[in-house]
């Protein structure tokens, strides 16, 4: 029976899987965030590392390949020292960015199509005729990541300091900041910088209380990061000849799915929006299979899906 590793690494947390080619799931584990950018690539190195050996230690027979997709290792050239195949008893392996896990969650037969991810970060990726091409937007936090859970969170921030100010309009962000952090405006500061990317993307969700209670400021940030992502889109289309699919995935778009109709509705009309119905550990299963030149079927990904989620219970 082949057997196989994937891995799916993130901002916020990293997750392994072990499993077969019928689907059939051995092993899984969860552990933090791997995103070089945030941790540093050592630390970043030792942690998927220690993931996937602990994976490997869970496997009785030599593995058919190992796939690893983590966000933040594309801007590292040989991340991994070590011969990882191995070390890890496998025909295969790749290590690679996160954005196969995104895009072939759903479209997991190499079909052609766009990523959009909307999450911590965010940005566009192109996948045709099998390769993924450069990404549109996304070129990191403090660059270009706006429309991101991290850009609405830090420009909530900036709005109460507006409005604290007095340079800015009032808002109702000043008062539900407040209450997110337990204390006011700018005593909230030193610990919002601790908590680094991470806390001020768990602030997004101010913004769209105070949109639905209908504050001037939140409606405004919400429209300009919608439209700001829509031109990803936008930018993206003049690579197809006609209709293509977009896979729109990450923790916004997955928890604020208006915002996501937003996007849909300022993109060109060629644009075919799928929401991911499968987590993107789903898309580097299948990147798994391919190494190894198996086809995906719908049986498989009944099963994976089903046993993922007994145990994500």
């Amino acid at each position: 029976m082949a057997t196989y590793i994937a891995l799916d690494g993130g901002g916020t947390k990293t997750l392994t899987v072990v499993f077969e080619e019928t689907g059939h799931i051995l092993y899984r584990s969860h552990t933090a965030g791997s995103n070089p950018l945030d941790i540093g690539p050592d630390a970043s190195r030792q942690l998927l590392l220690g993931a996937l050996r602990d994976a490997a230690a869970h496997v009785s027979v030599p593995l058919d390949a190992v796939y690893c997709g983590a966000a933040g290792i594309v801007y590292y050239s040989d991340f991994f020292e070590c011969n990882m195949c191995a070390e890890l008893s496998s025909r295969h392996f790749v290590c690679e960015g996160d954005v196969r896990n995104m895009i072939s969650s759903e479209l997991y037969h190499n079909e052609d199509g766009c990523c959009l991810i909307i999450g911590t970060g965010c940005g566009l990726w192109q996948r045709r005729q099998g390769k993924m091409l450069g990404h549109t937007g996304g070129w990191g936090y403090l660059v270009d990541t706006y429309g991101s859970g991290f850009w609405l969170g830090r420009e909530a921030v900036r709005a109460v300091a507006r409005d604290c100010d007095k340079r800015g309009p009032n808002t109702l962000l000043t008062e539900l900041l407040c209450k997110e952090t337990g204390d006011s405006f700018p005593a909230s500061l030193p610990g919002l910088y601790a908590g680094g990317r991470a806390r001020f993307a768990s602030l997004a969700h101010l913004v769209f209380t105070g949109e639905e209670a209908g504050d001037t400021v939140c409606r405004r940030l919400i429209a300009d990061g919608a439209d700001y992502l829509a031109e990803l889109v936008r930018t993206a289309s003049s690579s197809f000849d006609g209709p293509f699919p977009v896979v729109v995935g990450g923790g916004i778009a997955t928890a604020y799915p208006r915002y996501v109709r937003m996007i849909k509705e300022l993109s060109p009309p060629t644009a075919r929006f799928l929401s991911t119905s499968a987590p993107p550990i789903f898309g580097a299963a299948t990147e798994a299979m391919h190494m190894d030149g198996r086809i995906v079927t719908q049986k498989f990904r009944k099963r994976f899906l089903d046993e993922w989620n007994a145990l994500s219970e």
